[in-house]
């Protein structure tokens, strides 16, 4: 998956952290032949290590919508009480 690719949303709100990506479904399927939240996580994680991000994702939700055909992945993402994150990729 091209990273350069996906466009980021973020807001925080009372100290809460949201972070939402967007993808063309089109390069979501070069990867990925489904949409569920491991596969979401994965893309998440190394998204935020690609961006030396030590955030900590929380509450992964995905959908796809045909209509504008794109898939968004919604989390929070966590740094209040981090250590420095180590992924993991699976």
């Amino acid at each position: 998956m091209n990273f350069d690719n996906i466009i980021e949303k973020r807001s925080v709100n009372e100290g809460v952290h949201n972070l939402v990506l967007e993808i063309s479904a089109d390069e979501y399927r070069k990867d990925y032949d489904e949409y569920n939240k491991d596969y979401a996580l994965n893309i998440l994680e190394r998204h935020l290590e690609n961006r030396g991000d030590d955030g900590r994702p929380s509450d992964v939700e995905i959908s796809y919508s045909g209509k504008d055909n794109i898939v968004r992945i919604y989390a929070r993402v966590n740094y209040l009480g981090n250590d420095h994150t180590t992924y993991r990729f699976t």
